[in-house]
């Protein structure tokens, strides 16, 4: 009885683990190797696998072709490997992974990481970008996932998730967006009349 509730344990505290799981990488389709992304649930987080993919356990999707991804065309993504923190922040941690799994479901989107294939602007898996994601995801920085959306005609468009592990592998999902500078009107303190003639 005791070796079945130790077993019992032992089996929550690792489906607990994997809770949410996305990652990103390659897998291989015949003779080729194509980006994909993976979520694995358990479940308490099964209905975003079946939003995502109908699967309330484990979805594979592959990721787009991304037009202007591999080279230096991409404004974007520029921006994304060079000035990650100074021109985008998180604006807040998703209570609830229902947006995240819509978006995965619907839209067409790319993940970039530490070791991206598609960062021609610093050392893949180098410092200095891996210190630009800390400002985002800290210790866990280095499994990091920045989801990018692409347009209509599969250009990347704009960054919506960051993506972190936490200390127990699980996955938590921040929106992400750009900097606004730190205007605020103020009411105008001389009355201004318009006459129309």
């Amino acid at each position: 009885m005791r070796f079945l509730t130790v077993l019992s344990l032992t089996l929550l505290m690792s489906l607990q683990v994997f809770a949410f799981n996305v990652q990103s990488g390659y897998i291989q389709e015949g003779s080729q190797y194509v980006k994909a992304t993976q979520i694995t649930c358990d479940f308490t987080t099964g209905a975003y696998c079946n939003t995502i993919c109908g699967d309330s356990a484990k979805c594979v999707r592959k990721e787009p072709y991304c037009r202007n991804c591999a080279g230096t065309t991409s404004p974007l993504l520029r921006q994304l490997f060079t000035e990650l923190s100074r021109l985008f922040e998180v604006k807040n941690q998703l209570t609830s992974l229902q947006p995240l799994a819509h978006f995965l479901a619907a839209e067409s989107y790319v993940m970039l990481d530490l070791n991206s294939v598609f960062n021609y602007y610093s050392p893949v898996g180098g410092e200095v970008f891996l210190n630009e994601l800390r400002g985002f995801c800290g210790d866990q920085a280095d499994t990091a996932l920045l989801v990018v959306k692409l347009d209509p005609v599969h250009q990347p468009q704009s960054l919506n998730y960051v993506l972190c592990k936490n200390a127990e592998g699980k996955t938590l999902a921040f929106e992400a967006g750009s900097r606004q500078p730190g205007f605020h009107q103020e009411p105008l303190k001389t009355k201004i009349e318009f006459k129309l003639n």
